[in-house]
């Protein structure tokens, strides 16, 4: 299974959730597959996709939340689990695509890659609902599963590590702009306020 593939058919099957993308590849492909604004995707925060989107889990209870991961942004912050785990967030779903590569910077070897087991790190860190997937129907099916239950669930999808440096190309805004685009979308669609009347 190739990252896209599996990012389209998360999106085929997101519904109403805000999604907090990990940087580079998570984030240039869910963009590439959804131009969503009512997703956030992070730019120079590598592993904190994780602890953002926590936060917006426990502030929006009522409203689904999904972390789109990558390998080596979890391993920045492997303690995201484990915070996850305590707050429990039932509207909480964690996705991490594992390509075995840093596909960012053209590919470079993960450490330890293919022998790290992250859904066994999940639920080791106390995550209930885990799931481990290879295929396009092991993902179907277990999606499926996983968005049933409450959350906070996480699920490691193992995806083919693929050549070449930024081969999707990312948003074409960020910083400010990223900023705004996401918090006037989230205005909209959740009918909540987010910026005062200044802006901020």
């Amino acid at each position: 299974m190739k990252a896209r593939q599996a990012i389209e058919i998360l999106a085929a099957n997101r519904n109403d959730a805000v999604v907090v993308c990990a940087l580079g590849m998570a984030a240039n492909e869910w963009w590439a597959a959804t131009q969503s604004e009512d997703s956030f995707y992070m730019h120079g925060a590598m592993g904190f996709a994780a602890s953002f989107s926590l936060g917006l889990a426990l502030a929006l209870p009522n409203t689904a939340v999904w972390t789109l991961n990558a390998d080596g942004s979890l391993c920045m912050n492997l303690g995201c689990l484990l915070t996850e785990a305590a707050q429990a967030p039932a509207n909480l779903r964690h996705f991490v695509i594992d390509n075995g590569v840093y596909q960012t910077v053209g590919g470079l070897p993960m450490v330890n890659p293919r022998r790290t087991d992250y859904a066994g790190l999940a639920r080791a860190a106390g995550i209930r609902s885990v799931f481990a997937v290879k295929t396009n129907t092991e993902l179907e099916r277990e999606l499926h599963g996983m968005l049933a239950e409450p959350g906070p669930s996480f699920m490691s999808i193992e995806v083919q590590p693929e050549s070449g440096f930024l081969g999707t190309p990312p948003m074409n805004y960020e910083g400010p702009e990223m900023k705004y685009r996401f918090g006037r979308a989230l205005e909209r669609k959740l009918g909540i306020k987010v910026f005062g009347p200044q802006g901020y």
